[in-house]
């Protein structure tokens, strides 16, 4: 999937969020985001600079103007190229498409994708409530495979402490093998460690998956249905809810 060059894109049906209208809050063209995540295609970004972020009355716009042309959605998706909370002015457009989403598509969700990384800011915190559902990257349960798997940026402790403080998540984990033997978040110590995660956590919902595809050039591997059935097995043990993405 190529970075997204506008604002809005789609809508696109998808088993999780039915017919979705995407936002995308990062400057068009350009990855935004504190995580280099093992199986992304486009590699590290460093955040951009506050001014290249999108003015949010343009975002906002181009939301309003898709809403009228779209026909009938499903859910409004918060994600785009990276991480949007990451945006300056996130709480800002947060409020602002609760409204827009009253107005123009009033039977529609409100969904946000995120890493997590900023749940321990009250601004992002406090507009997690503008979202009818947040979904909340999971990966790892421990602080060598999340490094391997998400990159080093951001402390693990505090990350899991914040996700499970923002509470009423569902976590949305992938999972890959490494042939190079570099990351498997598979492994049984890994996933010992991934499940008291959730555990602690107490999600709403965990979907797990893993990519369609790995970046050109790598020795990560997809992970096989059964593999990804016996994982979801473990969650259903602790009575959370799971699904097992396509």
């Amino acid at each position: 999937m190529d970075l997204q060059n506008e604002f809005v894109y789609g809508p696109a049906t998808s088993r999780r969020l039915g017919r979705s209208l995407g936002v995308n809050l990062a400057p068009p063209g350009r990855k935004a985001c504190n995580f280099v995540c093992a199986y992304c295609p486009y590699g590290w970004a460093d955040p951009p600079p506050r001014a290249e972020w999108p003015r949010p009355s343009a975002v906002i716009e181009a939301v309003d103007r898709a809403l009228a042309a779209c026909g009938e959605i499903e859910t409004i998706t918060v994600a785009g190229n990276g991480e949007p909370t990451l945006h300056p002015a996130f709480a800002v457009i947060a409020d602002a498409l609760f409204r827009v989403r009253g107005m123009r598509a009033p039977g529609a969700r409100l969904a946000l994708l995120t890493n997590g990384s900023t749940l321990g800011r009250a601004d992002v915190r406090s507009s997690l409530r503008r979202f009818d559902v947040r979904y909340v990257k999971l990966d790892a349960g421990d602080v060598t495979t999340f490094r391997l798997m998400n990159g080093p940026s951001v402390g693990f402790g505090s990350l899991l402490a914040d996700i499970g403080y923002a509470g009423g998540v569902t976590l949305h984990s992938t999972f890959v093998r490494d042939a190079a033997g570099g990351v498997d978040n598979t492994a049984p110590a890994a996933l010992r460690a991934w499940a008291g995660a959730v555990r602690r956590i107490r999600p709403l919902a965990v979907d797990i998956c893993t990519p369609r595809r790995v970046p050109i050039g790598s020795s990560l591997r997809t992970v096989p249905a059964d593999v990804l059935e016996g994982i979801a097995d473990l969650v259903r043990s602790m009575a959370i809810p799971v699904r097992v993405l396509a």
